[in-house]
């Protein structure tokens, strides 16, 4: 079963990873019909996926960004699926891929970074002068899909009865 989750998870995160994450439209107050009059391709509505994001930012060379957003939206991903299939086995041999992914479990429950990132981005298009709107697209919601599957997948890894506990020495 936890086979089939990392499986659906990896197919929604390539999915999201490319899919329409959010569409900006830009506004300019009371003057939007004279920019869409002298500069109208600037008043173009632009739609993003996380990939197309990551490319604008090194292309503005938001180096810090790109780095954060391709870190915890792309790499850690891929990596936590990865360790979570090879500690599927459930082979002794794979004791040591099996703590990694533990503990890469444990770590995504705090690799909400993206979220804070994209969040930010949000709130500032939304705070532009002349009510530029961001629209949210499908791809935010198969993106999602792939953090609550991989979320189901670890906890199917790690139940509790699983666990090796360690005696305390008094």
């Amino acid at each position: 079963m936890s086979k089939a989750l990392i499986i659906l998870s990896s197919i929604f995160l390539g999915i999201g990873l490319v899919a329409p994450t959010m569409t900006v439209v830009p506004k300019a107050g009371e003057l939007t019909w004279l920019m869409e009059t002298l500069d109208p391709e600037s008043m173009a509505p632009v739609t993003y996926s996380i990939i197309g994001i990551i490319i604008e930012l090194a292309n503005s060379m938001e180096w810090l960004l790109f780095s954060v957003l391709t870190f915890f939206s792309v790499l850690f991903p891929i990596t936590k699926l990865y360790f979570f299939w090879a500690a599927s086995g459930g082979t002794e041999q794979h004791r040591n891929i099996k703590w990694i992914a533990s503990v890469i479990g444990k770590l995504s429950k705090f690799s909400m970074a993206e979220v804070f990132v994209v969040s930010l981005v949000l709130i500032s298009l939304k705070s532009l002068p002349g009510g530029t709107e961001v629209h949210l697209e499908f791809g935010c919601l198969i993106y999602f899909l792939s953090v609550l599957f991989s979320t189901f997948a670890s906890l199917k890894l790690f139940r509790k009865k699983d666990r090796v506990i360690i005696d305390s020495f008094d």
